[in-house]
């Protein structure tokens, strides 16, 4: 019974975040970047204000529920697989916060109608590494989703 709700709190954090990110790299982002910079810088704080206090906080509490689902699991190959989400999991959150939430805390600093030089090529970097930690949490939500019907 323990094991089945850890493995439904894996799965329904690991999905949040995996869902949100992917809905942010279809449509957020392609939308972000039509926007010239005094537009971009507005609805980058808009949203970050939005994102940024709940992801962290459910990809670290997902975490910690994995890692204790991985030491509970009787199946050598559920725990392969929940070591291999939670190992995504690291990735997804070491990319955020070495790459997206920097350039967050940046960006919030700013004033929208005086951008500076650099904006469109932070902007790029920031696209690049939520591409990146799109994938790993995509990744994430299917090895947890593996692991889950082993369950």
């Amino acid at each position: 019974m323990l094991v089945n709700t850890l493995s439904l709190l894996v799965l329904v954090g690991s999905g949040t975040v995996a869902g949100t990110l992917f809905a942010v790299a279809r449509a957020v982002v392609p939308t972000m970047v039509a926007l010239p910079g005094n537009r971009y810088v507005q609805v980058h704080q808009l949203l970050d204000r939005r994102f940024d206090p709940l992801l962290p906080w459910v990809t670290r509490v997902t975490m910690a529920t994995a890692l204790v689902l991985a030491f509970l699991s009787v199946s050598t190959t559920s725990r392969v697989l929940i070591g291999a989400g939670l190992a995504m999991s690291v990735m997804l959150a070491v990319i955020s916060d070495t790459r997206n939430v920097p350039i967050n805390k940046r960006i919030a600093d700013w004033d929208p109608e005086n951008a500076p030089a650099e904006w469109d090529e932070l902007r790029g970097r920031w696209c690049r590494a939520n591409t990146v930690r799109t994938v790993f949490a995509l990744g994430a939500f299917v090895s947890y989703s593996l692991a889950a019907m082993l369950v």
